[in-house]
């Protein structure tokens, strides 16, 4: 009996520790669900989170691959457009012809000429060029036309950021009565930040609109007058016999800015100044002097970049007397008006104000007969030709264009039977200044520096000028127009 209660307690024993045993497993399972009923609610936002990156990354890659493609599209498209279609070869609304593909040689693309010729042969005749103007002038420029100051100025273009006056330090000695000017730039200041000017020189993006008046505002040499001063004394030491000046004429900049508004441009008469005194043995022409002192006459056109004729007539003056030449009376001259006259600045602008406001062009023809004649630009192909054309097919936008176009060389022969020959090397300033000096030299041949095919030097001994006058406006003397006269001296 007692050996079959043992084992009946043997039977419990092991059933108890099969229980507990079953227990401890059934505790460890609970155990192990519940970790893996929180790991999976702990996953279920990491694997969101994850899918939500992958898709945004996605999109982020399939946005940049479109801005690639339409950016490529845009570059390829652009590059087509500049490159394949036909190049435009004279602007109209500019009088000018556009930028030439440049002559490569060794020098010029070591330089850098070459490519910057590239680059705004390109840029200056492009396909469609005055639509792409005119567009520009519609659609952007009157966004950056904001009213200016209190007095309803208009500012297009950026303005010029005013800086100091780079310092000249000029030595002068005499041997012989002869002056040698040695002159020293040290520019300690960085260039003002402004848009770059057209090719031609003298337009500026920047124009200040102010009592009914546009005006380019000058953005200064900054070191280019004294390359300008090189370049003519240059032609003096090839020329020893000529006498040659040097007059650079003052723009509206100069006359015009209310004093308020000054700060928005550079000094011309303080970069005329320095010319002058870099000069070597050259009669300089104070212009600016002869201009202010008739400042409040009609002396520079208001819609347009150019100065009036009657300007024209008072530089022409100056010079006259600087050359010890006969100069005739304005009374002597028949004097034509032409109303509604509405230039480039309203073109660049589309200025209500100008548009609003139209003026006289003025212009004075010679009395006295002369003989013209004109040749291309490498005085080959002698046409007879009129001194001033007829202005009456001409819109009221182009009346400057009385006095012809730029991309031609003129030969007047007048009455004034003193011996003299004058050789005029100019931009399109220059044109209204022949007309005045038909009265002073018996010959006078008119270039456009920057379409001139031949080497001026040889030009200028083969014509057996006397006489020779580099005139041009400010921004062409201090811009990529003076360029030209050193191009041409070595051709």
């Amino acid at each position: 009996m007692r050996k079959q209660n043992d084992n009946i307690s043997a039977v419990k024993n092991i059933n108890n520790m099969a229980d507990k045993t079953q227990n401890d497993h059934t505790g460890v399972a609970i155990s192990i669900g519940a970790s893996d009923r929180a790991r999976t609610t702990i996953d279920v936002p990491i694997k969101a989170k994850k899918l939500k990156n992958q898709r945004r990354k996605k999109a982020l890659n399939t946005i940049a691959l479109a801005n690639i493609l339409l950016l490529g599209a845009v570059f390829t498209g652009g590059f087509i457009y500049i490159t394949m279609l036909p190049h435009e070869t004279i602007a109209d609304d500019e009088n000018r012809l556009l930028a030439k593909f440049p002559k490569f040689n060794a020098k010029a693309y070591a330089n850098g000429d070459f490519t910057e010729g590239v680059a705004n042969y390109f840029d200056d005749t492009v396909h469609n060029r005055s639509d792409i103007k005119q567009f520009i002038a519609e659609a952007l420029m009157p966004i950056k036309g904001l009213k200016y100051g209190g007095d309803c100025a208009e500012l297009y273009g950026n303005g010029i950021e005013k800086k100091e006056t780079p310092p000249v330090t000029t030595t002068t000695t005499r041997t012989n009565c002869v002056s040698t000017v040695v002159t020293t730039v040290t520019l300690t200041t960085t260039v003002p930040s402004v848009e770059e000017e057209p090719a031609d020189g003298e337009l500026t993006n920047n124009i200040l609109i102010v009592n009914k008046r546009g005006i380019n505002l000058y953005g200064g040499a900054w070191g280019a007058e004294q390359e300008y001063a090189s370049y003519i004394n240059a032609y003096k030491e090839a020329l020893p016999n000529v006498n040659v000046y040097s007059m650079v004429l003052p723009t509206a900049s100069s006359f015009y800015i209310p004093d308020k508004y000054k700060d928005l441009a550079q000094s011309e008469k303080e970069d005329f100044d320095r010319i002058n005194e870099a000069l070597v043995n050259i009669i300089p022409v104070d212009a600016y002097y002869a201009l202010n002192t008739h400042k409040d006459e009609a002396i520079y056109s208001r819609t347009d970049h150019h100065w009036q004729p009657l300007g024209a007539y008072y530089a022409a003056e100056q010079f006259a007397y600087a050359a010890g030449v006969p100069f005739k009376k304005l009374s002597e001259y028949e004097k034509v008006t032409l109303p509604g006259y509405v230039g480039t600045l309203y073109m660049y602008t589309q200025s209500a104000t100008l548009l609003n406001n139209p003026e006289d062009f003025v212009y004075y023809k010679p009395k006295e007969p002369v003989t013209v004649t004109q040749y291309d630009t490498c005085f080959g192909s002698p046409v007879f030709a009129e001194l001033l054309l007829d202005p009456s097919s001409m819109p009221n936008s182009g009346y400057y264009m009385v006095f012809g176009s730029d991309e031609r060389i003129v030969q007047v022969n007048t009455e004034c039977k003193n011996g003299r020959t004058l050789v005029i090397f100019k931009d399109s300033y220059g044109n209204a200044l022949l007309p005045m000096l038909t009265g002073s030299f018996e010959n006078i041949y008119l270039c456009d520096i920057r379409y001139f095919d031949l080497n001026a030097v040889e030009f200028i001994k083969n014509v057996q000028a006397t006489d020779l006058l580099f005139t041009m406006c400010s921004f062409s003397a201090a811009g990529g127009n003076r360029y030209s006269i050193y191009n041409n001296l070595i051709k």
